[in-house]
């Protein structure tokens, strides 16, 4: 199985649809090649990291004569939170808190 036959499995899991363009362009990004095959090796949790955001921002339903598409837009979040966490980076779409810590400095 390919890098990008990979992903595009991944993607089908949460009926998410994205082009072997956009696929193969992400890839690109952080140097990799759709047509490889897969490893072990291989994290693609940046690829992922990358993708979400612009995935989350499309509707997560579509309708069209007869025809629909959608997605469970929380699954991905959810999943977007996790990549997040392990590579050490923000979650863009977590809400921030305050915490009041004022009874610590007494």
């Amino acid at each position: 199985m390919t890098i990008g036959e990979y992903i595009q499995e991944k993607l089908s899991l949460w009926s998410v649809e994205y082009s072997d363009g956009m696929v193969a362009a992400e890839l690109a990004r952080i140097g990799l090649d759709p047509s490889e095959t897969i490893t072990n090796e291989i994290n693609l949790d940046i690829f992922f990291y990358n993708v979400i955001p612009d995935i989350i921002n499309m509707p997560s339903s579509i309708s069209e004569g007869g025809y629909s598409i959608s997605y469970d837009k929380a699954t991905l979040l959810k999943y977007y939170s996790m990549v997040a966490r392990k590579l050490g980076k923000p979650d863009l779409f977590s809400d921030n808190t305050i915490t009041d810590i004022t009874s610590k400095w007494g």
